[in-house]
Parts: structure tokens; sequence; C-alpha cells
């Protein structure tokens, strides 16, 4: 059992700097709808024009 918790601990930390070498944010977004899961594709794509 002691050996799970200090693989959770070793996986939390390096997720943890990991994040914090690369500069992103560890701040979370609460979602709400299906559609908040594609945010970033939704502003790197151009809308396609309808036909």
């Amino acid at each position: 059992m002691l050996s799970i918790v200090i693989l959770c601990f070793v996986i939390y930390l390096s997720a943890y700097f990991c994040l914090k070498s690369n500069g992103q944010s560890l701040e979370v977004e609460k979602i709400e709808t299906f559609d908040d899961y594609f945010v970033e594709s939704h502003h790197n794509h151009p809308k396609k024009p309808s036909l």
C-alpha cells in the first residue's frame, strides 16, 4: 500500500515540475458542456465557409 502512495506522489511531482518547466498554467477550468472539451480546436482552425 505504501508503494502505491509513493508511486502516486512521484507521478504527481513529475507532472507538476513538467508543467512548471514548460510555463503552462496549472489552473483548472470547469467543463460545463461537451464543446468545452474542444476549445483549442475551435480557436486554431478557421471556420469553413458554408455552402
